[in-house]
C-alpha cells in the first residue's frame, strides 16, 4: 500500500469518523457519560433546535453537524485509559468512546486496504491526520494579538484539566493515539480478510517446449536403417519392415 494511498485513505477516514462520532453523541449520550451525568440529554436538545426554529431540513442538517462535531471533540479529548481508570464500572462510557474509532477504521480499511499492514497504516493515518491540526491549532492560539490568545489557551487548558486531569496537549495526544491503535486492530483484521498474498505463480512452459522436453531422445543405433522404426534389443529383424539387422 503506497504512501499516497495511505494518505488518501486517512483523509477519507477522518471524514468517516465524524458521522461515527454522531452515533455515540446521539444514541449513547456521550456528553452525559463523560460529564458523569452533569450534562444530560444535550443530544436531544440540539436535535430539537431545528424544529423549534422552523428551519425544516436545513435545521436538521445543522443539528446533525453540531452533534457530530461535539461528539468528535469529546472523542478527541477523552483518552480510553481515562475511562478505564476513572469510570471502571461505566461500560457505556467506554463503548461510546471506543465505538467511533472501531467503526471508522473498520469501514475505511474495508474500502482501501488489501492486507493487514494496509489496515494498520490506514488506521494510524486517521489518528495522525487528527493529531496534527489539533496540536497545531492549540500552539497557534497564544499568537492571537492583544493577550487574548494566552487567555483562551489558559481557559482551554483549565477546562480540559478539570475534565480529564490532563493538560490539553497530553489529553489530545493520548486520546487520539489510543483510539487509532484500537481501531488499527480491527483495521488490520479487515485487511487480513482481503489479503490474497504476494507470491507470484510460477511461469508455465509452452506446450511445444514441454513436448520436446518430455519426448526421450533416441540414439541412431536404436533405429531401423530401413524404416527408422524403434528396434527391440536382441531382435535380428525389424518388427516393422522385417529388414535384417546387422549385428554391431
Amino acid at each position: 500500500m503506497g504512501w499516497g494511498r495511505v494518505i488518501g485513505s486517512g483523509c477519507v477516514g477522518m471524514l468517516c469518523l465524524i458521522p461515527m462520532a454522531w452515533i455515540s453523541f446521539s444514541f449513547l449520550d456521550l456528553t452525559g457519560s463523560v460529564t458523569g451525568g452533569l450534562i444530560t440529554n444535550l443530544n436531544d436538545a440540539i436535535a430539537s433546535i431545528g424544529g423549534l426554529l422552523g428551519m425544516g431540513a436545513v435545521g436538521d442538517l445543522l443539528s446533525f453537524v453540531a452533534s457530530a462535531f461535539l461528539g468528535l471533540i469529546l472523542i478527541l479529548l477523552f483518552p480510553i485509559h481515562w475511562c478505564i481508570f476513572y469510570r471502571p464500572d461505566d461500560v457505556l462510557l467506554l463503548i461510546s468512546v471506543i465505538l467511533p474509532w472501531i467503526l471508522c477504521c473498520t469501514v475505511t480499511s474495508a474500502i482501501f486496504s488489501h492486507s493487514p499492514r494496509g489496515g494498520i497504516h490506514t488506521s494510524l493515518a486517521i489518528g495522525i491526520g487528527y493529531l496534527i491540526p489539533a496540536m497545531v491549532i492549540y500552539l497557534l492560539i497564544p499568537l492571537i494579538p492583544g493577550g487574548f490568545g494566552s487567555i483562551i489557551a489558559g481557559v482551554v487548558d483549565g477546562a480540559v484539566m478539570g475534565l480529564t486531569d490532563l493538560p490539553y496537549l497530553l489529553a489530545v495526544f493520548t486520546a487520539i493515539l489510543e483510539g487509532c491503535l484500537v481501531g488499527a486492530v480491527f483495521g488490520g483484521f479487515i485487511g487480513s480478510l482481503k489479503y490474497k498474498g504476494t507470491g507470484q505463480p510460477k511461469a508455465k512452459k509452452s506446450k511445444g517446449k514441454v513436448e520436446e522436453e518430455d519426448e526421450p531422445s533416441l540414439d541412431s543405433s536404436e533405429l531401423c536403417p530401413n524404416c527408422k522404426a524403434k528396434l527391440i534389443p536382441g531382435n535380428e529383424f525389424c518388427t516393422n519392415c522385417g529388414s535384417a539387422i546387422k549385428a554391431k
